[in-house]
């Protein structure tokens, strides 16, 4: 029998439990109150009892919450109160173990009310999140869709309970498909961390190890897994060695023209690539980039939406590549872009190219490389694994990267779902910033992070993102391997970014970042200082060394936080005269005021203290290099022994790690820098003050260490021109005087596609009613369109304004508002409007690019205002300074390709159409607003109103829709 048919009964289940849920008018425990608690009683896959009932808040129900739950104060108005059905409900858990969705949240409001219990507390969403590491989200309501599991009123309590148990069963029967030494190796960190599930894993683990053995007459593979709970050995032959590139001197033949000629009409593309269609400006765009490429020149390259630009440059890269034998990088900005090259554009181009023997098999190889923080390191985890006080928490991640690691071939963080509470334990697990990790340089270890620099070094293409590309930059090389052929695409971010990675934020809490590592890694040699057989001497040596490091802590954290209060107490004298809000530019004349001199001082204490912690961590990693410490006699021991070349490492990256703070706390508060920007920043969440840096100018540096030192680079996106020019991005990237460019618009029809709306009697940004206006036109959309709409806001404030106003409104039509931040993150409010575009989206920053919809699911788009950058930003007021004209010169160019971004958010597809609507009438009533509308393609305009908009635009979808 395999294990897949093999019944699964689990010891565990011969008792009961009540799966349990609760409806709140909030999520404030000691605050909030009840409104429906469901209980479902069990006992294997039998129901034995449920529990079902409203409870009088003696309060309002919030809107939300109504929305919500479906749940109407006239439900609840006669409903008893909690203190009269907190016995019936104790009575009827009867000390059975406790099952729900984030379990914690409910047993805190029951002892809140009055109930503390004492029962075994169970949670799913612990159990799906170690389980199921690849999984997207792990909330009920996607996991019930996900197993197929009945739950049709989600967020009503009973139902909810119900659900919940029927899933608690789902992922205990998942638990008993695990490797039977991989189920012992997490009951073992869930014991050894009291994480609750350590009970029900016993349970299943007993039943498994029994069937396993009996079924497979082996014995329970512990012993493969052994105590770090890997299986090292599939895992170094999962990862292997990357093929050699190779060049196919056949393909030097085909010079620019000939390589244009592929994309014709008689080419193997329009034979064999799924739905090619040939566009005069993809084989403009084809023709230039390939010319850049084989001369070694220069480009910036804008197509339109449409244009098929992924194909464009792929197609001459990868012949290149392939002829040559080198290397092609390619940059984006964004994780969707990055995976659709990697798993969707080039995979077929390269089928076509095999396909039509253009190509050998096999010959081209891609690869992505991502920063070295999103990569495990098996060293730091199993480190993690030994550690003598492991948290919850810390389990739990350790768990599902185990279940992960299994198959995992590129150990990326991006094929897990770290939401929540887990992404900060990542940073304990991954390669992060060290530099010195020996499993780096030893080639008999496995190792994800030199696994995928050995694929990329023998990659034609390499797909990186812009924030990886710059960071290599930065540190003049070393991450990506080299190369001398480089495409941007989505190159309207590379500013932003420059300006990230070139630049820094120092906070409060960065020294005692820096001391954890610190304090662990002293305890871990001490550990093996205590090892069995180490000589006294070198024992009080290696003592010494440590307590010489340790020393200094007490001394530099006083110094430290003196320095921090001094920065405070700057900021408030220059920023109350200032009036700068949060920001205060760090000016020649405010490093004149006599608080800025007490900051220096109390800067000069912490450098003198991190110089000296310096200098001991040194002598420590010294002491660890020179030492040979014994090898445990017992393999069990040698599991838990300490891995002293990798604590040398360790030690090494922070003497790294605090000379890089001394650098950037000294450039900021030594000396004034006119090459940069520094300033002070009040973090409101947090009340403490920060320091930030950026250069002034990103141009010069790209100039210096990117165009200076490539044969060609290829800047590309769809919007880099303002008012049908590249003036802007040329000056602002630095891109030299000779570069070729090239400007092809989009194939699609925009006057026959999108019709523009901009409402006459619309109120300016900042006027009385103009948020009204806003409302009451994205309602008349709403109703209009029956939803397929979407809003762009530049600020959250007015976004939250605008959601309060219409959501109740929307709700009588059954139209759902999906509001960024207030119902959920990007990524989700993005999916429930795919699966229910009955919908009004909501969305700021993350929603005017890099946002695609199926045909069909957006039917209008809105632009709530002109997206002027904030002129009190400290980067854009310095920058600004620069210019004569700083709002032609720079504020309306930046606003344009903004504005560009965003409009391109409706017409994806030859067959999308719709309605794009401008709530910002200073584009037709300023002389700068032309400057917007020349800059986008000829859309169809009609004169309209407030009164009008929903009207028109339901008119003319309805007249598309019938078209096609």
């Amino acid at each position: 029998m395999s294990l897949g048919q093999r019944p699964l009964t689990i010891p565990s289940l011969a008792q009961a439990y009540v799966s349990l849920d609760l409806e709140t008018t909030g999520l404030d425990a000691d605050r909030d109150k009840i409104i429906q608690i469901g209980a479902v009683k069990f006992q294997g896959d039998q129901v034995v009892g449920t529990f079902d009932t409203f409870v009088n808040p003696g309060r309002g129900i919030p809107d939300f919450v109504q929305r919500l739950t479906g749940i109407r104060p006239e439900q609840v108005s006669r409903a008893p109160f909690f203190s009269s059905v907190s016995q019936d409900l104790e009575t009827f858990l009867e000390g059975h173990p406790i099952i729900g969705h984030n379990i914690s949240f409910d047993l805190r409001f029951l002892e809140t009310h009055g109930l503390p219990l004492a029962n075994p507390g169970y949670d799913t969403w612990d159990l799906a999140s170690f389980l199921l590491p690849r999984n997207p989200e792990y909330n009920l309501v996607y996991l019930a869709k996900q197993f197929g599991i009945a739950h049709h009123n989600a967020h009503r309590a009973i139902d909810d309970a119900d659900a919940t148990r029927q899933l608690f069963l789902t992922l205990l029967r998942r638990a008993g498909e695990l490797h039977p030494g991989l189920l012992d190796y997490v009951h073992s960190l869930a014991a050894r961390s009291r994480w609750g599930v350590a009970n029900l894993l016993a349970g299943v683990e007993t039943e498994y190890d029994t069937g396993y053995g009996e079924a497979a007459g082996e014995d329970n593979g512990a012993s493969v897994f052994g105590l770090s709970g890997l299986d090292l050995s599939s895992l170094a032959a999962r990862l292997g060695n990357p093929e050699r590139r190779r060049d196919d001197s056949n393909l030097k033949h085909l010079d620019e023209n000939k390589i244009a000629g592929l994309m014709g009409p008689t080419g193997p593309f329009a034979k064999t690539f799924p739905g090619f269609e040939r566009r005069p400006e993809q084989s403009q765009m084809l023709q230039s980039v390939a010319e850049a490429i084989y001369q070694g020149r220069h480009l910036i390259v804008e197509g339109g939406t449409g244009v098929g630009k992924s194909i464009a440059y792929l197609l001459p890269a990868a012949l290149f590549a392939a002829a040559q034998g080198q290397r092609v990088v390619i940059s984006t900005n964004t994780i969707n872009l990055q995976e659709q090259l990697i798993r969707k554009d080039i995979p077929a181009l390269i089928e076509v190219l095999e396909g039509a023997e253009v190509v050998d098999r096999g010959l081209v190889k891609a690869t992505p490389l991502k920063g070295r923080a999103n990569y495990l390191c098996l060293r730091r985890w199993r480190r993690l694994v030994q550690s003598d006080n492991l948290t919850s928490d810390e389990a739990r991640v350790l768990s599902k990267t185990a279940v992960w690691l299994q198959d995992t071939v590129g150990g990326d963080r991006g094929e897990l779902n770290l939401s929540g509470r887990d992404a900060f334990q990542w940073s304990k697990i991954s390669a992060g910033d060290k530099n010195r990790c020996p499993a780096i340089r030893n080639a008999g270890e496995p190792c994800f992070l030199r696994s995928a620099r050995e694929r990329a070094d023998q990659a034609h293409i390499v797909v990186v993102n812009h924030a990886l590309l710059l960071s290599d930059l930065a540190l003049g090389g070393g991450i990506i391997p080299d190369y001398q052929h480089l495409i941007i695409d989505e190159a309207h971010n590379l500013e932003d970014e420059a300006t990230r990675q070139f630049g820094f934020q120092l906070s409060p809490d960065r020294l005692g970042e820096e001391t954890d590592t610190l304090n662990r890694l002293l305890h871990e040699v001490r550990l093996a200082l205590n090892a069995p057989g180490l000589q006294a001497a070198v024992r009080q040596n290696g003592e010494r060394a440590a307590g010489s490091v340790e020393e200094m802590l007490p001394r530099l954290r006083g110094n430290w936080n003196d320095m921090w209060s001094a920065a405070e107490r700057f900021f408030n004298a220059q920023g109350n005269s200032a009036n700068n809000g949060d920001d205060l530019l760090i000016t020649l004349p405010a490093r004149s005021h006599r608080s800025w001199a007490d900051l220096t001082v109390a800067w000069e204490n912490v450098d003198v203290g991190l110089n000296r912690t310096i200098q001991e961590l040194a002598a420590l990693q010294k002491f660890l290099e020179d030492t040979t410490f014994p090898k445990p006699a017992e393999p069990p021991a040698a599991a838990q022994a300490p891995d002293v070349p990798a604590l040398a490492g360790e030690s090494a990256s922070l003497q790294d790690n605090l000379e890089q703070l001394r650098e950037r706390l000294s450039a900021v508060l030594s000396k004034a820098d006119p090459e940069n920007i520094h300033w002070m920043h009040r973090d409101q969440q947090k009340g403490e003050v920060n320091l930030n840096s950026a250069p002034l100018e990103v141009g010069p540096i790209l100039q210096e260490k990117l165009f200076a030192k490539k044969e060609s680079v290829v800047l590309t996106s769809a919007t880099l021109s303002a008012q049908g020019n590249f003036d802007y991005a040329r000056r602002r990237l630095g891109l030299p005087a000779d570069s070729a460019e090239l400007l092809v618009g989009s194939p699609f029809d925009y006057r026959k596609a999108a019709l523009l709306m901009v409402p006459e009697d619309m109120p300016q940004p900042q006027t009385e009613g103009y948020v009204e206006a806003m409302s009451q036109a994205l309602i008349d959309l709403g109703h209009s369109l029956s939803g397929r709409t979407m809003a762009l806001f530049t600020s959250y404030s007015a976004l939250r304004n605008v959601a309060n106003r219409i959501r109740n409104r929307l709700a009588n039509d059954g139209i759902d508002v999906l509001a960024q931040s207030i119902d959920g993150s990007p990524q989700q409010i993005t999916r429930r409007f795919i699966d229910n575009p009955r919908s009004v989206l909501l969305g700021t920053s993350s929603f005017w690019e890099g946002v695609d919809f199926h045909s069909g699911v957006l039917k209008a788009l809105v632009i709530t205002r002109l997206p002027f950058q904030v002129p009190t930003d400290p980067i854009v007021k310095a920058r600004s300074d620069q210019y004569e004209n700083a709002f032609n010169d720079f504020s309306i160019p930046q606003a344009v390709l903004r504005f560009r971004q965003g409009m391109g958010r409706l017409i994806r597809n030859k067959g999308d159409s719709g309605v794009i609507v401008v709530l910002d009438r200073r584009i037709t009533g300023r002389n700068y607003g032309r400057a917007f509308t020349d800059s986008i393609p000829e859309c169809t305009r009609l004169p309209v109103n407030l009164a009008s908009v929903g009207t028109l635009a339901a008119q003319w979808v309805e007249s598309r829709e019938e078209r096609s």
